[in-house]
């Protein structure tokens, strides 16, 4: 793994010269003058077990594997827009390596070498992600000398502060102001106030009890000849955990009665069927910066169904019927698990790329709804762009300590009009039939290649200005050079992105640069530079 012409010494060299992240630069420069052993003498041992391990790891993995052979013909799964590939080979900023991964194979047999690489879990653990990141050359480890750490839950602002420039964590602060229901509907109705309705007119008209009861109870009184139906949830679950169908408005202030906040939403009752099933996607979407802002979405994912027949005017209390919750549905004696997922096509659960194939064959506009998809998916994101760039900015040291896994969970309506359902903040990771397997396998093997982990001899050697957050750099002085560095920064990422598609930035940026509550200097850097 060692680039030709690194030494020990070299890198030792590079060790000494490396500083906390949270000390400035006065700070450092009177560090710097007094007298202190070096790095290297203490930490040689070590670095020299390390070196000599590194060729052990099986990081390499070939991005032209047969994993996304069977549809990219029909869906040009790997294809972007030529406009967002430019050559940044002129950029004379020192190029820094990175870790590939290999999807997990399920053995529960791994022997793991300790060969320098670690891991945490700020939560219970996973274990697609436990099993794929043994099988990359990681081991657990509660200390901090780890490269990755994995929570289901928000991480404490005092990790945060105290990241090193090569951790990353699964988080940005403040990210769950678009997962919790309440907050995102919240932070959306705020965009369509300022922006327009119709820019925003993807999420089903809302109301977040208690706090706007009496609106909702007068809206209702202007539509209550056309017996309206709502769908409730608890304003913070998951899994379909307390959800309710109704038309009756005493169901619901019963409810409220018992001190419970819900977030109750007008019914979407003609919605797209497929054998008279009704089905919604489970869409992965990764941010890997948010200064500049980088999104991805995942050219695979997953369509789940009810499993009964839909019928608009049957019992509201059959969860079976209306929702389409895989954790609701296996409890159906209708269930049908896939069993190969090279079938993904079959079951209560398909791929996403199987869905899309279907729509096609059967001449719906597929294209036209994943395109609408991505642009809810961005406009949402910027919703709440500034609350979480001001979190990183007060929390963390460096722009590339963070990345987020989201699930968005979209229906597609009969008039093939995509609606936002909810947005997860730790989606199922669950490996409950092979098709789980090999999608969020693959899924999550490429978003770890694409965040970008340096290997063990690099940890040090980066020119930590080049990353850290603006509020601890003065980019004034070194305005292009460090425009150059983002630039490099941004393609070198794109060239990990596999099965992730780059949707943020991209040659159609400039659409979106009015949503924004300020518009950041190297958000507009690459929007001019994908133009």
């Amino acid at each position: 793994m060692n680039s030709p012409g690194d030494s020990i010494d070299d890198i030792i060299s590079l060790l000494n010269k490396h500083y906390h992240p949270n000390c400035n630069q006065e700070q450092q420069s009177q560090q710097n003058s007094r007298p202190k052993a070096g790095i290297g003498n203490v930490m040689l041992p070590q670095i020299k077990q390390q070196l000599n391990v590194l060729s052990a790891i099986p990081n390499t993995y070939n991005n032209n594997s047969d994993k996304f052979k069977r549809k990219a013909a029909s869906l040009n799964r790997q294809q972007q827009p030529k406009s967002q590939t430019k050559d940044t080979n002129s950029f004379l900023i020192p190029m820094t390596r990175y870790l590939t991964f290999k999807p997990y194979s399920g053995s529960t047999d791994i022997i793991i070498n300790d060969v320098g690489y670690y891991y945490k879990f700020g939560s219970s653990p996973i274990k697609l992600v436990k099993g794929l990141l043994e099988e990359n050359g990681f081991k657990e480890n509660n200390d901090k000398n780890w490269t990755l750490y994995w929570s289901s839950c928000a991480i404490r602002s005092e990790i945060y502060t105290n990241l090193f420039a090569y951790q990353k964590v699964c988080h940005f602060p403040k990210s769950y102001e678009m997962t919790r229901k309440d907050l995102m509907h919240r932070n959306i109705s705020k965009m369509q106030i300022n922006h327009g309705f119709i820019n925003f007119n993807f999420i089903p008209k809302t109301y977040i009890l208690p706090a706007e009861m009496s609106y909702f109870l007068e809206e209702h009184e202007k539509i209550k000849n056309n017996n309206p139906v709502y769908i409730c949830k608890p304003h913070a679950s998951s899994q379909g955990k307390g959800i309710f169908i109704t038309d009756k408005i005493q169901d619901i202030l019963n409810k409220q009665n018992s001190n419970n906040s819900y977030v109750v939403s007008h019914y979407i009752d003609k919605p797209l069927l497929i054998n008279n099933l009704k089905f919604d996607l489970r869409i992965y979407v990764a941010i890997t910066c948010i200064n500049p802002l980088r999104i991805y979405v995942y050219q695979d994912g997953l369509a789940r169904f009810a499993t009964e027949a839909y019928n608009p005017d049957s019992v509201k209390q059959n969860r079976f019927v209306h929702l389409t919750n895989y954790s609701v549905n296996k409890d159906s004696p209708n269930f049908v698990a896939n069993q190969d997922p090279t079938l993904d096509y079959l079951g209560s659960k398909w791929s996403l790329l199987a869905l899309r194939e279907y729509l096609k064959l059967n001449k719906i506009n597929e294209q036209q709804i994943f395109e609408r998809i991505e642009d809810l998916i961005i406009k949402t994101i910027i919703s709440v762009e500034s609350a979480i760039f001001q979190a990183c900015e007060m929390n963390v040291p460096f722009r590339s300590n963070c990345f987020s896994l989201f699930g968005f969970d979209v229906l597609v309506d009969q008039f093939l009009k995509p609606w936002l359902l909810e947005v997860n903040f730790s989606p199922s990771l669950n490996i409950d039939a092979p098709l789980d397997l090999k999608i969020k396998g693959e899924m999550l093997a490429d978003l770890f290649t694409l965040i970008g982990i340096v290997p063990l001899d690099q940890r040090f050697s980066q020119d930590l200005s080049y990353v850290r957050n603006q509020s601890n750099y003065d980019v004034k002085k070194h305005q292009q050079e460090f425009e150059k560095y983002i630039l490099k920064e941004t393609e070198e990422e794109f060239k990990r992105s596999r099965g992730w598609k780059r949707l943020y930035p991209s040659d159609q940026s400039s659409r979106y640069s009015k949503y924004f509550e300020s518009d950041r200097p190297l958000n507009a850097l690459l929007r001019n530079y994908y133009k």
